[in-house]
């Protein structure tokens, strides 16, 4: 695909983006804080057979569960309208190399797209088109392209010079650019721009840069450093580190939530639990307990939907959904015993089960 193609089928207006996000959110007003509608997607890392379970939400059950195969998948993403998940087979005894889509209202694998031998795909999002999505490439330091109807690698970028093992990814609110944390070496964020021909912007940012996000007005790219306890914060305009602060002891994951502030969670070390900031401020809020949880207990899960929050438990299989406009009520425990939860996904769909005479499964 050249340059001017690229520019027709992916520049989509940020203002249809915007559409997407206030739909998204006028349906998390309607069903209350918990997100009480449509489906929660969670990836289950079990080595001998990875899966993503659907949990509706309306009922807090599991109602199917999509086998994705020995690949150890990580994450899952969903397209803007809802209706296709796209899962990457991260790989266990050597690098995985497939993309699983899957059609959510039917809990229906629709194919694969194989990204090529070795290339261990991690993350990925959907372009405001519903069609394209981007994935991190670990083992090559690359970005792909692909499609999600031809089941097609259409292209890949580089992640730049310096920039090793990209791993998470974040999209800018108009969906042109790709933000990718690049966790060994120095630790770098990349700016991928996939409507412009020019090179990789590489932004040192701390060591053990990984986890990213972007915050709704575009105005800011958050990066965690979690081998340095710190984050980073990014101007987009002018590509620079504007401020770098101590963020406690390892910070895992973190999240948008409304009203300016920002959920980090953190574990696997000294400290364990989810942290509010002030986006602003970088003032703490509010610090929410991850009950039953220990430090260096393991790795987590999570994913705020609006001021609904899901943490997935790896060390014992806990899915728990917490209200963050009221801190100071316990989370609620949505599942237990699961393989291995990881990364989470939400749409704003419910599997087509419910919508025949009979009700459920």
């Amino acid at each position: 695909m050249n340059a001017d193609t690229t520019t027709t089928r992916l520049g989509t207006p940020a203002r249809l983006t915007n559409c997407i996000a206030a739909c998204i959110f006028a349906c998390l007003a309607a069903a209350g804080a918990f997100a009480q509608d449509g489906t929660l997607l969670v990836v289950n890392r079990h080595a001998d057979a990875g899966s993503v379970s659907f949990f509706d939400l309306a009922t807090e059950s599991e109602i199917a569960r999509v086998a994705i195969g020995p690949g150890w998948p990580h994450e899952v993403a969903v397209s803007p309208d809802g209706r296709l998940a796209l899962v990457p087979e991260y790989g266990l005894q050597g690098p995985g190399e497939y993309l699983v889509v899957i059609d959510i209202a039917a809990a229906h694998v629709l194919g694969r797209i194989g990204t090529g031998p070795g290339t261990k795909p991690h993350d990925a999002a959907f372009l405001p088109d519903n069609r394209h999505a981007v994935v991190t490439l670990e083992t090559t330091d690359r970005l792909a392209l692909v499609d999600v109807v031809n089941l097609e690698v259409v292209r890949t970028y580089p992640i730049g010079d310096g920039a090793r093992e990209g791993h998470m990814l974040r999209l800018s609110p108009g969906g042109d650019r790709v933000y990718v944390g690049a966790r060994l070496g120095q630790g770098t964020v990349s700016v991928v721009y996939l409507e412009e021909d020019r090179p990789p912007t590489v932004i040192p940012s701390g060591l053990g840069a990984e986890a990213i996000t972007v915050t709704p007005d575009g105005q800011a790219v958050w990066a965690i450093n979690q081998d340095e306890n710190t984050i980073s914060i990014i101007d987009p305009e002018t590509l620079t580190i504007t401020e770098k602060f101590d963020a406690g002891t390892q910070p895992r994951r973190l999240a948008n939530l409304p009203g300016g502030r920002m959920a980090v969670i953190y574990g696997n070390r000294e400290t364990t639990g989810i942290h509010i900031y002030d986006v602003q401020t970088r003032e703490i809020l509010n610090q929410l307990a991850i009950p039953g949880e220990e430090p260096g207990a393991g790795g987590f899960g999570f994913l705020a939907v609006g001021d609904a929050g899901f943490v997935a438990t790896r060390r014992d299989g806990r899915i728990l959904a917490y209200d963050f406009s009221a801190p100071d009520t316990p989370p609620r425990m949505l599942a237990t015993g699961h393989e291995t939860p990881d990364g989470m996904a939400w749409s704003p769909l419910r599997l087509n089960v419910f919508n025949q005479e009979g009700g459920s499964l």
